[in-house]
């Protein structure tokens, strides 16, 4: 839980991604190839350039130089309301995957203990010398199921760095990060991805080789190192003609905390949860992803994002990084697609208050200034509440079962404490077709996936938490995906997670407990549910991608069973091309700005720095490939035999 001790770090900013956007399917099962332009099979198909449960194209009987072509221009496709001119590649075709800082990204307070608090430097506390200091990192991302699916998108830093003379140095190659928590009200006077937000969790550690936490406040010996916590929302999208890329910008709200040595949860906060099911904050006047009023309303409701409490003796700590919306407002002769130069405060719905509710009383804790947007971001939106003088709440919290709640004077209860916290380490993980069902890629290495489950933010040890029920649901594709089935119902915390690997495709797991229907959030029975709020916003899940071994490559392997099997005379380039990188030349064309992977020549040339760039020791870098991280066990063994075919490669590679 060291999200909440101290020292804090917290920084502002902005962030650019530029993610390849061929993969998203963004509008598959909205519109459709029409039949006075496309002859059978292939009229009425849906807009989809790929297929992600076999990784492979969708080209409905193009070319391929035609399709690529095709895919950078508006195309004219059927929709329910008519003809639709859209762009099948959508917005960033030549996207490289790769993640930076876009403008700057600052340290803009630092919070050493309660109430301590510095917005400047101050030359008696050597960590505020970080004041003004800039972030700088280099990573990439890319999503466990590219098809449009919001959750656990992926992100690697190669590497971060923050430091100063007087403040300290943190340098080094964090842990992977997945995003989590979706929500998709984050500002409400935005729609669609504008209108959203998530946050991303990493961990540095002082123990791997080239990291560096030379901090004030961070030499404890039980500090192994650092949280690199950040919460990312505004996305504002590129807009250069093709050819080009159009990486998008982002809002950065960060924290780096001490990383304990006690902790087991290194993914997100731990702690006491509160969320909001329901849509009840009316957003007159504005225009947002959020549900209409009830007639004769003419505006959207919205609800809160979660928040995590956490209580250490009489003081109260509660992460609202996530919690609050903003106001875009354009500048006076802007608009609403020109962000330079806006206004975007924090939405004032009214004055709320923490209350915890205890021993058939409820007392306030105190109240949350979240209208002031720059002193929220100068403490990280972590607000610390003191109850040595508060008596009720004390006596409030020696019932077991108190709980917490966020009070608006009219609306009521606008967040409340859930009875079960869910949370893992393995947000983001892969399993090969036919492999194990019980062991995934995560953090580059393979690991069981399991759960943990706090309640009334007490960690609950197998034996002491109810039954918990394992649903899941198959993903893609995204125009027709699988409804919620039920994995088992006598899961506990801490039990291997086991899935059935003999179908590709990706998957999502998520948990409630058994037989507690009328006290938490139900996941609804349809996928394209899932994916909007409450659910997306407020649940736990697991984000699986089983990637295919669909083919058997072993005739084309002089020795098969070889460790590193070589290929044969059958196992041609327009073998390799057709089966492996065609994918990977048709809808990542940044990757032919290095190497064209339609050349035998160019790809012979460049076998070498093919097999050492796709070897799995490298897939927490930056410079694995392909970034995608989508090419399976027994494609990447077909490609790397090829290269060892090529006259250029050292022996034994």
């Amino acid at each position: 839980m060291s999200l909440f001790d101290y020292p804090r770090i917290n920084l502002r900013g902005t962030i650019q991604l530029n993610p390849g956007t061929a993969n998203n399917d963004d509008y598959a099962g909205a519109v459709t190839l029409p039949a006075s332009l496309w002859p059978p099979p292939y009229a009425g198909q849906t807009l989809a350039l790929i297929d992600s449960k076999l990784v492979e194209p969708n080209t409905y009987g193009l070319s391929d130089a035609d399709f690529i072509a095709w895919v950078q221009q508006p195309q004219t496709f059927d929709s329910p309301t008519g003809p639709m001119q859209i762009v099948p590649s959508e917005w960033n075709y030549y996207g490289d995957m790769g993640s930076s800082i876009a403008n700057t990204a600052k340290v803009v307070g630092v919070q050493t203990a309660p109430g301590q608090v510095y917005t400047s430097a101050d030359p008696s506390v050597p960590l505020t010398g970080l004041i003004g200091a800039p972030l700088s990192y280099k990573g990439s991302i890319c999503d466990v199921n590219s098809e449009g699916s919001p959750p656990a998108t992926q992100f690697f830093i190669e590497s971060l760095s923050l430091a100063s003379a007087s403040g300290g140095t943190i340098s080094g190659k964090p842990s992977k990060g997945a995003c989590q928590w979706i929500n998709f009200y984050r500002n409400v006077n935005l729609g669609a991805d504008g209108g959203a937000g998530g946050y991303i969790y990493h961990v540095l550690r002082k123990d791997q080789p080239g990291n560096t936490v030379d901090l004030p406040g961070f030499d404890d010996p039980n500090i192994v190192g650092a949280i690199f916590r950040y919460y990312l929302f505004e996305v504002v999208q590129g807009n250069v003609p093709l050819p080009g890329q159009n990486p998008a910008t982002l809002q950065f709200l960060a924290t780096i905390a001490p990383l304990y040595a006690d902790e087991e949860i290194v993914t997100g906060p731990v702690g006491r949860l509160l969320t909001a099911n329901t849509t009840t904050i009316p957003t007159p006047g504005t225009n947002n992803n959020g549900n209409p009023a009830p007639p004769p309303a003419h505006y959207n409701l919205v609800s809160l994002a979660p928040a995590m409490l956490t209580q250490r003796g009489n003081r109260i700590t509660a992460d609202f990084c996530g919690t609050f919306p903003e106001y875009f407002q354009p500048a006076a002769g802007g608009s609403a697609s020109a962000r330079a130069g806006n206004i975007n405060p924090k939405f004032d719905f009214g004055p709320v208050t923490l209350y915890v509710t205890g021993n058939g009383a409820s007392a306030p804790v105190g109240p949350v200034q979240y209208a002031d947007a720059t002193a929220g971001d100068q403490i990280g939106w972590l607000i610390d509440f003191d109850l040595s003088a508060n008596a009720p709440a004390q006596e409030a919290l020696l019932d077991p079962n108190a709980s917490f709640q966020l009070v608006h004077p009219t609306l009521g209860i606008v967040l409340s404490e859930t009875d079960y916290f869910f949370v893992s380490n393995q947000q983001a993980v892969y399993a090969e077709q036919y492999g194990p069902g019980d062991s995934f890629l995560n953090q580059g290495t393979a690991e069981p996936a399991t759960v943990s489950v706090y309640s009334r933010g007490q960690l609950l040890a197998p034996g002491s938490c109810p039954p918990l029920t394992v649903w899941q649901y198959r993903s893609v594709p995204m125009q027709s995906p699988g409804n919620a089935e039920i994995l088992t119902t006598t899961f506990q915390p801490g039990d291997p997670l086991a899935v059935d690997t003999s179908q590709p495709g990706n998957f999502l797991l998520t948990f409630t407990v058994t037989g507690q229907q009328s006290s938490q959030l139900q996941p609804p029975l349809s996928y394209g549910t899932y994916m909007f709020p409450p659910y997306v916003m407020n649940l736990t899940n697991i984000s699986l991608r089983i990637l295919p071994n669909v083919e058997d490559f072993s005739p084309y392997y002089v020795d098969p069973s070889a460790a590193k099997p070589v290929g044969n005379a059958s196992l041609t380039f327009e073998v390799v091309y057709q089966k492996v990188l065609r994918t990977y030349y048709l809808l990542y064309p940044i990757m032919n700005s290095v190497i064209d992977l339609s050349s035998e020549t160019a790809v012979s040339g460049a076998a070498q720095a093919i097999l050492d760039a796709t070897d799995p020791s490298l897939w927490m870098s930056l410079y694995f490939m392909p970034r995608t991280r989508d090419m399976s066990q027994s494609r990447r063994t077909l490609l790397q035999a090829w290269c060892r075919m090529q006259p250029s490669v050292k022996p034994g590679s």
